[in-house]
């Protein structure tokens, strides 16, 4: 066991208004031999001042950051810069909260992994702006890379990866991504061991700068889930880009299945016919029925 096995690696960005509750889940973790590595993006507000505030209650280490990468290479630039010296290697949200188990849940459940390529994630409990409980994320039926190719499971603040899982993924860098976390999550399903925890390590905060949400009834997740499948500008409209550069970085590794549904995903993208059997004949789900639908009907008009 390393000196300091585990690394919380932060990116943040004008990260003041709830960083300092982040902060502080951290102090609160059951597990204390740990290090975060911060990378800022460009902050211009008092988040480099309140983390160094809390270097004498954690062993925060802050990167140079030369320019603006955005939040999933932010991420891919610290899994590559904080070295190979740590057992486990997570990630974090500036505006989560981390259940006080949540280090020491994830290293129990990845040491199942031994040598292995491991990757931990768990639910969500969803929470406001004060932290007061909305709901719960659900829980996924299946872990296959037919799923992981065209939905993501891992959100990034719930994850965890082994050092076996860091050199695979720092080998083989991506040049475009859709998010790190997707991308952490193919890649460990395609080559190890993925552990989806059903307990809610993090209280997930609702505001207007988060993506996902969490609706409160069957109307509000009905509309959120269709504003999200209509925007063009990443998700599922992504899958097409994301499997050119799984093929790039990975064509070699692939059993022949794998490679097979790499490639029926690219060349579905500018071929007729090819769209047709994705949409009528491919064993392409995502974890609910709607969400299916929809990705066949995007399958059939080529906007994926």
């Amino acid at each position: 066991m390393k000196l300091t096995p585990t690394v919380v690696l932060l990116a943040t960005y004008n990260g003041e208004k709830y960083l300092v509750d982040f902060l502080e889940s951290l102090c609160r973790q059951s597990e204390k031999n740990f290090k975060v590595i911060v990378r800022d993006d460009g902050s211009t507000d008092n988040t480099l001042h309140i983390l160094e505030s809390y270097q004498d209650k954690l062993q925060i280490e802050i990167m140079e950051s030369v320019k603006r990468l955005g939040p999933a290479f932010s991420f891919l630039e610290l899994l590559k810069c904080c070295g190979d010296q740590f057992d486990f290697y997570f990630f974090a949200d500036q505006d989560d909260y981390w259940h006080a188990s949540k280090i020491e849940r994830a290293i129990d459940k990845l040491a199942s992994c031994k040598n292995g390529v491991g990757l931990y994630c768990s639910r969500l409990e969803y929470v406001d702006q004060n932290l007061a409980h909305i709901n719960y994320s659900r829980i996924p039926e299946e872990i296959s890379f037919e799923n992981a190719l065209v939905e993501n499971i891992a959100t990034g603040c719930t994850v965890a990866i082994n050092g076996a899982a860091r050199r695979l993924i720092i080998d083989n860098p991506p040049m475009q991504l859709i998010m790190h976390d997707w991308w952490f999550y193919i890649v460990v399903v395609a080559f190890g061991k993925v552990i989806y925890d059903p307990f809610p390590s993090i209280k997930y905060r609702q505001h207007g700068n988060n993506t996902i949400g969490a609706a409160t009834n069957i109307v509000q997740d009905f509309k959120r889930r269709l504003r999200r499948f209509i925007r063009s500008d990443g998700g599922i409209f992504g899958i097409a880009k994301q499997a050119i550069e799984l093929k790039r970085c990975f064509s070699s590794a692939f059993e022949k299945k794998q490679l097979r549904l790499v490639n029926s995903i690219i060349d579905g993208k500018d071929c007729i016919p090819k769209r047709v059997s994705l949409a009528f004949f491919s064993k392409f789900v995502r974890q609910r029925w709607f969400d299916t639908f929809i990705l066949r009907v995007l399958f059939l008009t080529g906007r994926f």
